[in-house]
């Protein structure tokens, strides 16, 4: 398979997966509402990571609580698919405590973690399109951004070839179709998204990085639509 024809067509996240895994997410949830309210509602966000990994523990999934400084104050969980032939697919999910402590709430962070799986969970479906020979070999857009700033590079060099990446575009696509569902006006949101900005932190993102009338924005927004229409 020739890269431009994997790229053409939209990859969907892995659905029985996440359908599989959510009433283990809302056990754990319920769980830790149920410490805080034991707790004065003080956040122990190592007791959160307890529970999720004691749900989930038949899933191919880890949580791992991270007390590192984030950039962005709002990030409250990033994650990391892996994929390989002898290992099978795997995903970390990493709670960022200084973040997620005082402000966290269970319908909020339910959504952004189930919305981070979908876009997890299509990169396992991109790699397996791509087989482990192609995947060998294959550089990552997060990986080529890495040695340009080794080299020399900047942090914006860094973001612009992590996010010109088609796995990217498609993965963040899906996000960024979400988040125009949650707009007041999706459609309105889908036709011109630099009105809704402000409710798009995927488009801020890559407008951050891209002019809007970049061909990297342009086919952000075509696999937006793909998402968007087809009910995703």
């Amino acid at each position: 398979m020739k890269f431009w024809e994997f790229t053409e067509a939209k990859v969907e996240p892995d659905w029985e997966f996440l359908a599989d895994l959510e009433p283990a997410i809302d056990s754990a949830l319920a769980d830790y509402q149920e410490h805080l309210s034991n707790n004065n509602d003080k956040d122990d966000i190592n007791e959160l990571e307890e529970l999720l990994n004691f749900e989930t523990e038949d899933f191919p999934i880890e949580f791992v609580t991270d007390y590192n400084d984030r950039k962005d104050p709002d990030e409250w969980i990033s994650a990391a698919a892996d994929w390989s032939e002898k290992e099978g697919k795997f995903i970390t999910v990493f709670l960022h405590a200084k973040n997620l402590e005082v402000v966290y709430g269970p319908k909020t962070f339910k959504k952004i973690l189930m919305r981070m799986l979908q876009h997890e969970t299509i990169h396992w479906n991109q790699y397996d399109k791509m087989g482990g020979d192609v995947l060998n070999t294959y550089k990552s857009g997060f990986q080529r951004g890495i040695e340009k700033k080794k080299a020399g590079g900047t942090d914006a060099d860094l973001m612009r070839s992590y996010l010109r990446d088609p796995h990217e575009l498609m993965a963040y696509a899906s996000d960024l179709a979400d988040e125009m569902k949650d707009t007041d006006n999706p459609e309105g949101a889908l036709r011109n998204p630099e009105a809704y900005k402000a409710q798009l932190p995927v488009w801020q993102r890559f407008r951050d990085t891209f002019p809007a009338d970049a061909k990297q924005m342009k086919q952000l927004l075509k696999y937006t639509a793909d998402y968007f229409k087809q009910g995703k």
